[in-house]
This record gives C-alpha cells, structure tokens and sequence, in this order.
C-alpha cells in the first residue's frame, strides 16, 4: 500500500465507501497521538495507523472499530466497539484503522474483505444531512426502507454495482423525519411481513415526496393490495425491483444529458 499523507477515502475492493474521510497518521507522533484528545468520532471520519499492528484506547473518552489491515489490504481482524483503556492487536497486520463504534456492522465490513484506497478529492463526499448514509454518485441515489440487515445487504450490493447510492432507514425513522429536503431519486420499502405498515409507509413517502419512484416488495403478497400498487416479492423478484428503480433513472438521466 502506497504511504499517502493526508486524507483518503476507504472503500471495499467493489467499490462501496466504508469512510469517506479517514486521516492517515504515518509518523510517528501521529500514530502515538492516534485519537487522544478527540471527545467524539463522527460517522465518516477515522484515522489509520501505519505500520501498526496494535493499538491502545487509553485516556480516550469514547469506543471505537478497530481493523486490522494486512499487506495485500486484506482485512484480517476487526475489533467491535472497543471502549476506553483496552488493547487490542493482530498479528500479521500492517496497519490499524480507527472508526466511529458500529461503522463496521453498519457497512458490512467483515474479516476477509479486501479493502482500497482512494484520495478523498475524487469522491463525492456530499452526505444528505437527515440521512448520513446516502451518498450522491453521477447517477442517483436511493433510500432503502427496512429493518432487516439481510435484504439491505443484498440490495445494496445490488444497486451500488450499478453506481446507485443508497441510504437506509427503519420505518419508525420514516414516521419521525421528513424525507423534503432529502436529495433522493426513488425508495424502497420492505414490507416484510406486514404488508400493512408497508402500505402505510408508502403513503407517507408519496405524501412527503409525490414525484419519487416508490418500490415496494413484501414477503408475501395480499388480495387487499390495492389494484393501484405493484407489490414485488421480496426475494423471488429482486430483478424486477432493480429493473423498476433503473427505469426510475432514466428520464432523469436523459434530462442531464
């Protein structure tokens, strides 16, 4: 891994934004230094020691993920909300990056990903501030609505590989926030179950933002659906959810151009 200096954004090898603004600390007052003195790590910001292999939380005032990254940017170990004055270290690494407690199951992040780094200035780092997770790419960006890690993990994986954003939210954040100044180009909702609190979600949405493409999908289907709402199957059916959301898109990217 080439030893950049400053700010850079860490990504997983296909391409999915981990921290969009992580501090590389490469000398070695800095790596002493670390996070001491910080009261808070906001979500998208970090700092990775290298070369390092162990870390300290000593003095510091707040947990934090540690990973544990080695030569061929494989991560190989991952400490989950390390709090205050522990140690922890991993042999075969070569460098340590620090991040914000719950970055890791948040993303996804797990042992055995390989990881990439990117300067921070050919990532668009422009975050929607009621949604910390959305990032806007050049194409769109969507919001997933559910509380089932499972079916965000793989539609998300789906949609970042075709360059959407995507953002997620439980439905009780639906009912409290409002999605008005949220720069979204389509939602989907998870049902689940409840077909019902679906349906109430999409109201919501629709009565927030009446001109965004809604997709809903549910694990199963009902004969009280209304004949006006197209209700995917959750997991039967994910390519013609993906193929409703692109053909969300399209216009919008025939007008850019």
């Amino acid at each position: 891994m080439s030893r950049r200096r400053g700010i850079l954004t860490l990504r997983r090898d296909d391409g999915r934004i981990i921290c969009e603004a992580v501090t590389v600390a490469d000398r070695s007052l800095q790596r002493v230094r670390g996070l001491l003195g910080r009261r808070t790590l906001p979500a998208g910001e970090g700092i990775t020691l290298r070369p390092a292999w162990s870390i300290h939380t000593a003095f510091m005032q707040f947990p934090i993920d540690v990973v544990f990254v080695d030569a061929e940017q494989v991560v190989i170990g991952i400490e989950h909300g390390l709090r205050p004055f522990r140690a922890a270290s991993c042999r075969g690494a070569r460098e340590v990056v620090e991040l914000a407690a719950g970055e890791c199951e948040r993303y996804g992040l797990e042992t055995g990903d390989r990881i990439a780094w990117a300067a921070r200035s050919i990532v668009n780092t422009i975050v929607a501030r009621e949604n910390p997770g959305l990032r806007a790419t050049s194409r769109a960006t969507v919001l997933i609505i559910s509380a089932d890690q499972r079916f965000i993990k793989i539609a998300r994986f789906l949609l970042e590989s075709r360059e959407i954003a995507v953002g997620n939210q439980t439905m009780s954040q639906v009912f409290s926030q409002s999605l008005a100044d949220v720069d979204l180009t389509a939602v989907l909702i998870d049902a689940g179950t409840s077909l019902g609190d679906g349906l109430r979600v999409l109201n919501v949405t629709r009565a927030q933002r009446p001109e965004l493409q809604v997709v809903i999908v549910a694990e199963s289907t009902s004969k009280n659906t209304p004949a006006s709402v197209r209700v995917y199957d959750k997991w039967n059916e994910m390519e013609a959810v993906i193929q409703a959301i692109e053909q969300a898109i399209a216009p919008l990217e025939t007008t850019a151009r």
